[in-house]
């Protein structure tokens, strides 16, 4: 259910945006640098920022504080940041995993998150099976809507 509610949602407002027609037509994955980090609103634990990269420069920039709603932002990066994503490594399936675990334990603990950074490109079967097994444990500690103050 949390996977379909992520996909559905990037794949109605935020990918047509970015050419999804050719990640599509290809399935292999844009190239996406993901920034989770501490929330800058409270009642709100984190944040995750998805910038999509066109070579070396963000294209589009969005937050999500919860899994259902993208807000594009126009969010400043270092240079730094962004080349070590375009002209490094993937980030392995398996650290994203081990974040995930991570999260949900400080999460559970009441420890603050801690800001970091996830570099995807060019994933082979994107749209079909590995969008989601990428991005689902990101969102994993997000609330699933907006929460009431």
């Amino acid at each position: 259910m949390r996977a379909a509610r992520i996909t559905a949602l990037m794949a109605a407002f935020v990918l047509p945006i970015f050419g999804s027609a050719t990640a599509t037509a290809q399935d292999v994955s844009p190239t996406l640098l993901i920034e989770t980090s501490p929330s800058d609103i409270p009642n709100y634990r984190r944040m995750v920022h998805v910038k999509y990269l066109e070579g070396n420069r963000v294209a589009r920039s969005f937050v999500a504080y919860n899994r259902t709603e993208f807000k594009r932002v126009d969010q400043q990066l270092g240079q730094d940041i962004i080349e070590s994503c375009t002209s490094g490594a993937v980030t392995p399936l398996s650290e994203i995993q081990t974040f995930a675990r991570d999260e949900a334990l400080r999460a559970k603990s009441g420890q603050a998150p801690q800001t970091r950074y996830f570099c995807i490109k060019n994933i082979p079967n994107w749209s079909n099976q590995n969008r989601d097994r990428y991005l689902d444990p990101i969102f994993e500690t997000l609330p699933y809507s907006v929460q009431a103050f």
